[in-house]
């Protein structure tokens, strides 16, 4: 055995007697004893608990209650309410004159049974052991033994007390083995001591958490790499989504390269012509070349948005002007829309905030949202096509972008699935671009939805959270 814990007071029982605590106290005195049970049950009527106080030699019924009535001035409260009992040891172990341990562990399951049925919320028991002749202990250790088994992880409480002065070598250590705490006081202090059998349930509950940590360890280990590669094939998606958006987009974007390559060489003859004449007309000279400037400039941009597109690397979240990302987007689409015969509207607010957020990956949103909107017009007059792409503040902390077509809607029994993903309406479709769009829109903390225009037509939108700091 080894000591536990000391104190100077009996208050001592606090710290063991909590809830399947099954605990001694071997006492040299009958102050000794009443010290220790008195502490005891009014600590456990202070919590409202049941208490039961068997009553054996050297005490008496009326010199517990009196002793009792002491330290808890309002007593008769709690026997009023059977909150206490204070009952001989003789009636409770012996009924009939005979120890039956068996009849008696199942007594205590009863007790335990019909007090948790009346609400308390716990039991408290404490037994003296001065009636227990020698005939009888190897029984009555057995039923010790036992009661570890019904106390397990009930709302009980048990300290059993032995007369010090009866209990020889081979008594004290049954004592000691069949409980998880002794009490002794030595040198005016009580000691608590801790005896092997809970060392030993002591050091195979640290092994059995150090076992259970090292296995949350790894499978959160696990779950980390599942998830890493989870984004990443996730992230891998939306990058061949985007090729194949692109590659739908080549003449579109062929168009939009050869306005700006051909003003270059346009504007760089002019300018060689008049370099050429006599004599030289310099500023015309340096007008054209400015113009040709410009166009490069405007042709190398476009390159440097489909290359962006093309890219495999990781998000990057960065402040976002999300008509910047919109402007860029319809730089790549504008030819497209003509061909189509689409007119193409814009509503730019004003002064928005900027968003945190992957630039490539806001501009392959509207991409798609813009595409959706050119297919879904198609199958309406030339002269109504459509589409209208809107940016607002929506309220402090948010930037709405809107994108509404003049298409014949969205039938009411799939709008509930275009978000799905692989689900798709169109002949050629993969069904993953709107998918990949709300993913990357709610893993930007925003929301993606369609709903049907007046008097026909879709509106997409998306919500997403500005960056605080620049709204302040």
């Amino acid at each position: 055995m080894a000591t536990e814990a000391r104190r100077a007071s009996v208050d001592v029982v606090g710290d063991v007697a909590a809830w399947g605590a099954h605990f001694c106290l071997f006492y040299e005195t009958k102050q000794d004893l009443l010290d220790t049970l008195i502490s005891y049950c009014k600590s456990g009527l202070e919590r409202e608990e049941y208490c039961l106080w068997i009553v054996a030699e050297p005490l008496t019924i009326e010199e517990a209650r009196a002793a009792l009535k002491n330290a808890v001035p309002d007593l008769d409260r709690y026997f009023a309410s059977s909150r206490l009992e204070i009952v001989p040891a003789r009636d409770w172990f012996l009924p009939g004159g005979v120890f039956d341990g068996k009849t008696l562990t199942a007594s205590w399951y009863e007790k335990l049974a019909s007090l948790s049925a009346k609400g308390y919320p716990g039991m408290r028991i404490t037994g003296d052991t001065t009636w227990l002749s020698k005939k009888e202990w190897t029984h009555f250790c057995d039923y010790e033994d036992g009661l570890n088994e019904v106390i397990g992880n009930q709302r009980l409480a048990v300290l059993c007390t032995y007369p010090l002065a009866a209990c020889g070598a081979p008594q004290i250590l049954d004592v000691v083995r069949t409980h998880q705490f002794v009490l002794a006081r030595r040198h005016g202090n009580w000691d608590v001591l801790e005896t092997a059998t809970l060392k030993r349930a002591k050091a195979e509950l640290k092994g059995h958490n150090e076992e259970l940590e090292r296995r949350v360890a790894e499978r959160t280990s696990e779950l980390i790499k599942a998830s890493e590669g989870l984004r990443e094939a996730q992230a891998e998606l939306a990058r061949v989504t985007r090729l194949t958006t692109v590659g739908e987009l080549t003449a579109s974007i062929a168009h939009e390269l050869k306005q700006p390559l051909a003003g270059a060489v346009a504007n760089s003859d002019a300018c060689l012509a008049w370099l050429s004449s006599q004599p030289p007309n310099l500023d015309e000279a340096r007008a054209a070349a400015d113009r040709t400037i410009e166009a490069a400039t405007r042709a190398s941009d476009i390159i440097g948005h489909i290359q962006a597109l093309f890219r495999k690397a990781a998000p990057e979240r960065t402040k976002v002007n999300i008509n910047e990302v919109i402007e860029e987007t319809l730089g790549l689409i504008r030819g497209e829309a003509l061909r189509n015969n689409v007119s193409l509207q814009t509503e730019l607010g004003s002064q928005l905030p900027p968003v945190l957020g992957d630039r490539v990956q806001l501009q392959q949103v509207v991409l798609n949202l813009v595409m959706n909107g050119i297919e879904a017009t198609r199958s309406v007059d030339d002269r109504t096509r459509q589409l209208r792409i809107r940016s607002a503040r929506h309220d402090p902390n948010q930037v709405v972008v809107a994108v509404a077509d003049s298409g014949p809607g969205i039938d009411p029994h799939v709008v509930g699935r275009i978000f799905e993903p692989f689900y798709t309406t169109k002949p050629q479709g993969t069904g993953m671009g709107l998918a990949i769009s709300r993913s990357i829109i709610e893993a930007h903390g925003g929301r993606l939805w369609a709903e049907p225009n007046t008097p026909r037509g879709a509106t997409f939108q998306c919500r997403l959270p500005a960056d605080i700091e620049r709204v302040q």
